[in-house]
């Protein structure tokens, strides 16, 4: 679920015009470019030595922890993520980090995040094995991530440890050359859930609603977009949260 081309032009569309420095949560290497003064944060420093394409005199990356930011009152103008808010702890985290938005962005500021959202009914486990058997699942990281947001969904606090998703996975799958067989996916490309085995790395997957409500509380002007045209696109839509 790396952001393909279209949410990388739909970011870049919201946030044209607003002039002054931008902050990516984390070190997305596609958005790296999407604004000409641009800081990147993540706490992981073989991600921001690895992952990111390097620093330039435009863009930098810096190791911090984005959840809770240092910076300065007013300190830029634009925010931006991918996926980023998955990563809270909600809502406690997710109400944590919009209230450091609300200072850290100066006024007229725009914050810009694809999300990753549960519908509001849960597929159900076994549907999801049927339609993947069947063909009809277009890439691996497509069905993890819905396997993800239907075990998400049943939990009273939409969180999912990664290892439950492996676990659920085998459960399934018990045979994984039978779903290479119906899928036409690499074998390479299945097993790389296999490193989910024994972390503690934990997804949030609040439906639409239920993340609204907490933002709308901190910052009023929020509303989402689409974030262009793929496969679980609709999951997917631009959160844009405007700084009064």
């Amino acid at each position: 679920m790396r952001p393909p081309a279209d949410v990388v032009a739909a970011i870049r569309e919201q946030i044209k015009g607003k002039v002054g420095r931008a902050l990516l949560l984390g070190v997305t290497p596609e958005l790296a470019d999407v604004a000409p003064d641009l800081v990147a944060v993540d706490r992981n420093f073989s991600m921001a030595a690895n992952v990111w394409p390097g620093n330039t005199a435009s863009r930098c990356a810096v190791v911090g922890d984005w959840r809770q930011p240092s910076f300065a009152t007013g300190a830029f103008s634009i925010c931006i993520g991918d996926g980023a808010l998955s990563f809270l702890a909600f809502p406690d985290e997710t109400a944590g980090l919009f209230r450091e938005l609300a200072r850290i962005l100066r006024k007229g500021g725009r914050a810009v995040f694809r999300l990753y959202v549960a519908p509001d009914a849960a597929e159900t486990i076994p549907a999801l094995r049927d339609e993947a058997l069947a063909g009809r699942i277009g890439n691996f990281h497509a069905l993890k991530l819905r396997l993800a947001m239907s075990l998400a969904g049943r939990q009273s606090v939409p969180h999912i440890c990664v290892a439950d998703i492996l676990d659920a996975f085998n459960s399934l799958f018990p045979d994984r050359e039978e779903l290479v067989r119906a899928t036409r996916w690499s074998r390479e490309q299945i097993d790389t859930i296999d490193y989910y085995r024994n972390s503690s790395v934990f997804f949030a997957f609040p439906t639409q609603g239920r993340l609204l409500s907490v933002v709308s509380r901190i910052c009023p002007d929020v509303r989402l977009a689409p974030s262009g045209a793929y496969e679980m696109s609709e999951r997917c839509p631009l959160l844009i949260v405007d700084m009064p």
